[in-house]
């Protein structure tokens, strides 16, 4: 398996706190069948606290840390970027800086409680940059999600979705989940990543992640998900999706009766 987003390296953002739970965090995804794994920390403001050196240069130490443990994992830098419009000055066509393994592939972290105006121009201005924007975790979009037409015109001018792993086994509660199982219900969900911040809770096992896919849409789509289409992004190659459907197949929820409406 391939993680595309998780929070293993120490110090530089509110995931792993330390050295030892780097190497924790790795370990166990080494264990539960990961061979390759995207060191995406938070950059909240265009690379001015956390700049590209730097995460590339923690990424090639805690590589060299993980073969002195005896770790079987590759690891590659990345990003998850704040989106806001002074991206477009650090993330220049052909450079790879602030992508994920270096690649075309940027990863995008929408504001909590707003659907961002003019997303459709910030989607091009990208684009001309000759980058795929990939929006993380939609799925806890509580807004976006109450909005998926929305979502759709995104995914209709080429941005492709990462849901969290620990959305599918109901980490982050009923409602998510449902988004999740939705999304990928509906073949939209192209990448996986775990988002690991800590050993003990939201970590790097995808082993439960890969069965509640596979139990919801077979041990093909699983494959695909987690193996196949995350090594487009790790060989910096374009991966192109199922084509986008009209409108989403999205679950009725159960009418309430009189009594509930008065009581609730």
């Amino acid at each position: 398996m391939i993680d595309i987003h998780s929070h293993v390296l120490n110090g530089v953002d509110d995931g792993s706190p330390d050295e030892a739970t780097s190497l924790g965090l790795i370990r166990l995804a080494a264990q539960q069948g990961t061979t390759d794994l995207i060191c995406s920390p938070h950059v909240l403001d265009a690379g001015r606290s956390l700049n590209w050196q730097t995460i590339t240069q923690k990424t090639k130490n805690l590589q060299a840390k993980a073969r002195e443990a005896g770790i079987k994992i590759n690891l590659y830098p990345g990003a998850e970027l704040e989106m806001n419009w002074e991206l477009t000055e650090i993330l220049k066509k052909g450079s790879g800086d602030y992508c994920l393994a270096g690649s075309r592939y940027v990863l995008i972290e929408l504001p909590v409680l707003m659907i961002p105006e003019r997303m459709e121009d910030f989607i091009y201005e990208l684009q001309v940059r000759e980058l795929i924007p990939l929006i993380a975790h939609p799925e806890r979009h509580p807004k976006l999600m109450a909005h998926p037409e929305v979502l759709l015109t995104w995914l209709k001018r080429g941005v492709l979705l990462q849901c969290n792993g620990g959305s599918f086994t109901g980490m982050f509660g009923r409602q998510v989940q449902a988004n999740a199982r939705m999304l990928l219900e509906n073949h939209l969900v192209s990448f996986i990543g775990s988002d690991a911040h800590r050993l003990h809770i939201r970590n790097t096992d995808l082993g439960p992640v890969r069965a509640a896919i596979a139990g919801q849409a077979g041990e093909e789509a699983a494959a695909r998900i987690m193996d196949d289409n995350p090594r487009y992004i790790v060989q910096n190659e374009v991966y192109t999706p199922e084509a986008v459907p009209e409108q989403l197949l999205v679950p009725q929820k159960p009418k309430k009766s009189f009594w509930r409406k008065l009581f609730k």
